[in-house]
């Protein structure tokens, strides 16, 4: 359970790294010194990828074959796994898409040396793209599939993306913040823009993947739970309240980011005060993402728990098939989603003088 955690948890801070330093902060050669230091940091990340990824690779083989993780080095076991005969319908077997999984993080762990070596914005895109291709791969139907069977995909999908890119940058944007703080107003006055930048943005990201998230989230929680009482009273229920209740909070922690401290940097930013700004901006959005990150962590260790179904431990059928009806609910609950996300993120319009009170109390 740890390994899968950790695999996903590498993956989710290379993809936040890729994230920041292809959009979300300035480039380098404008002064941007948030992509500067998540770039000395993607040697650790891609070391994290590539230990995090030969684990996982490792405990699939030694589940598939039934044995200790400590055996499942062995290449008897391994080669076991890579031969494994494909489920029904399928095309390729478990092992070889185990591989091919390894394989792409391989590359993304390559893509991260590249981007420490070279500011090129195109590479830290590489770097995104197949950060979510890797965590995508386990998910993806090889071979026949129906209609049922690609809907499915596409939200696990959209849902682990969701995951990725909200995690992964909380954990990418917590480190950087945290690690470069700098002792002074003075000396951490020309980060003051490039970090506003950086939050302004991400909020934007973030808004995107919560959305993705609650949509394909209902949908397999409406999957794997039948009725309120089975989050209590079953193994799989238990797991999934501990990670929405961390997710509820994460969300309220969002909601006080978007609601009062955008708008005080924004504030800032229009009164000219750089001291404020550098305070909010540099000293005190950091602390809020770092906890925000923790939670994080603790989303993605739940995870791997969420095995089974709380339906068929608590003796119920199956949810019904994808039909007309649930899509029409999930076209409604997206658009309630997008509503309550857009009329959450806006603020009444302020005075200058409301603005420069407001960045004084903070």
């Amino acid at each position: 359970m740890l390994i899968e955690a950790g695999y996903y948890i590498g993956a989710a801070v290379a993809v936040g790294v890729g994230l920041v330093v292809a959009w979300l902060a300035l480039p380098e050669p404008a002064g941007g010194v948030v992509a500067a230091r998540l770039r000395r940091a993607a040697v650790a990340v891609a070391i994290l990828v590539v230990v995090t990824g030969v684990l996982e690779f490792v405990a699939d083989a030694a589940r598939s074959r039934r044995v200790g993780i400590g055996r499942g080095f062995g290449w008897t076991v391994l080669d076991g796994y890579l031969h494994v005969a494909p489920a029904r319908g399928g095309t390729v077997g478990a092992g070889v898409v185990g591989l091919l999984d390894l394989g792409v993080g391989l590359l993304l762990a390559l893509s991260l040396l590249v981007v420490s070596r070279q500011a090129a914005r195109a590479g830290a895109w590489v770097v995104v793209l197949l950060g979510l291709v890797t965590v995508a791969i386990p998910h993806m139907p090889f071979g026949q599939a129906h209609a049922q069977d690609v809907i499915r995909a596409v939200l696990i999908v959209g849902h682990v993306w969701g995951a990725m890119v909200w995690a992964g940058g909380l954990l990418a944007l917590a480190v950087a913040g945290l690690v470069g703080r700098l002792g002074s107003v003075e000396a951490a006055e020309p980060a003051g823009e490039d970090w506003a930048r950086v939050w302004a943005r991400f909020g934007s990201v973030a808004l995107g993947a919560v959305g993705v998230l609650v949509v394909s989230g209902s949908w397999l929680a409406w999957t794997h739970v039948g009725t309120p009482a089975q989050l209590f009273t079953t193994p799989y229920g238990r797991y999934l309240a501990i990670k929405l209740a961390l997710v509820l909070v994460m969300l309220a922690a969002g909601g006080y980011n978007a609601r009062v401290l955008l708008p005080r940097i924004a504030a800032a930013r229009a009164a000219g005060d750089r001291a404020g700004l550098v305070r909010l901006a540099v000293r005190h959005f950091p602390k809020v993402v770092a906890a925000e990150a923790v939670l994080a962590v603790g989303v993605l260790l739940v995870v791997p728990f969420l095995a089974g179904s709380a339906r068929s431990e608590a003796g119920w059928p199956a949810a019904r098939a994808f039909d007309g009806t649930v899509f029409g609910t999930g076209v409604l609950l997206t658009a309630l989603v997008a509503a309550a996300l857009w009329a959450g993120t806006r603020t009444a319009p302020r005075r200058s003088a409301d603005a420069r009170e407001s960045v004084r109390a903070a």
